[in-house]
């Protein structure tokens, strides 16, 4: 009776331990923003925090970034040429990475490739987006948060506005996240109650501040070394703004998103496929 009533509460406390998997999409509002940066150095301070970390790259610079060899992509996953174990390459940051194409992952079947995804129930997946006219993937379409990373320019701002109201008026999404990357504190807060005033105003849509990356020559330095700033220079500026990051998305509320319908999505990759060549 006493191992019964035991097994019962270990069973209760299994139960309420069991958490979802938290899907992070990092997009750059424009190409040079820096958003494989932000999402390998996220991915690092996560993982350094003890998360258990597998950052997707749909970009195809996340191992390139960290030297690291790649042994297929979930096309071949899914065409059954390998394993969705082979294609998990670890890194010495501990968290693991996992290619999802290396041509148009716009045009990925997110259906059959979330499961692989959040197999074995990691506590955060981080998607380094793809940068393309779909504004979002089909996989960044399941994320529960939205992290846009821009710079502090005139430009920059404004190309983050264009991008958020696309992504608004495609996927009805009305929240989103802001990262401002090498900025200092005041010109990131700056930055953001700028855009979120504009943004409510002609959107109705809620943007908050995220944090900021201040411009380290040591993060420079760590992408040449093909590592992240988090790794290599824990001390420096860049480094510790990953960790105090990291540590806020562990406590951002967890949405409740429901995927888009797999024919929207469906549609969407179609549409992308017909513009993109071949």
């Amino acid at each position: 009776m006493v191992k019964l009533v035991l097994d019962q509460a270990e069973g209760l406390r299994r139960l309420v331990a069991r958490h979802a998997t938290r899907i992070v999409a990092v997009v750059g509002s424009v190409p040079e923003a820096g958003q494989t940066s932000v999402a390998l150095n996220l991915a690092g301070a996560l993982a350094h925090q003890g998360q258990d970390v597998l950052l997707v790259d749909e970009s195809g610079h996340g191992a390139p970034a960290l030297g690291l060899p790649v042994r297929g992509d979930m096309n071949d996953v899914l065409a059954g040429r390998c394993s969705a174990e082979r294609v998990r390459v670890p890194t010495r940051d501990g968290f693991a990475l996992m290619p999802v194409a290396h041509r148009h992952p716009e045009r990925i079947d997110a259906g059959r490739v979330m499961p692989f995804i959040t197999a074995g129930e990691p506590d955060v997946v981080v998607l380094d987006c793809h940068h393309s006219d779909a504004v979002l993937s089909p996989l960044a379409a399941h994320a529960h948060d939205v992290l846009v990373v821009l710079g502090p320019s005139p430009a920059a701002i404004t190309g983050a506005y264009s991008w958020i109201k696309r992504a608004h008026y495609e996927y009805a999404l009305a929240q989103f996240r802001i990262l401002v990357n090498r900025a200092e504190d005041i010109d990131a807060r700056a930055v953001c109650r700028n855009l979120a005033s504009t943004a409510s105003r002609y959107l109705a849509v809620s943007l908050e501040l995220a944090g900021h990356v201040p411009a380290d020559k040591q993060a420079i330095r760590a992408r040449q070394l093909t590592r992240t700033v988090v790794e290599a220079f824990p001390m420096t500026p860049a480094a510790v703004a990953y960790r105090q990051l990291a540590a806020q998305v562990m406590h951002w509320p967890l949405p409740a998103r429901e995927a888009l319908p797999a024919a929207a999505l469906g549609d969407r990759a179609s549409a992308s496929a017909q513009a993109q060549p071949a």
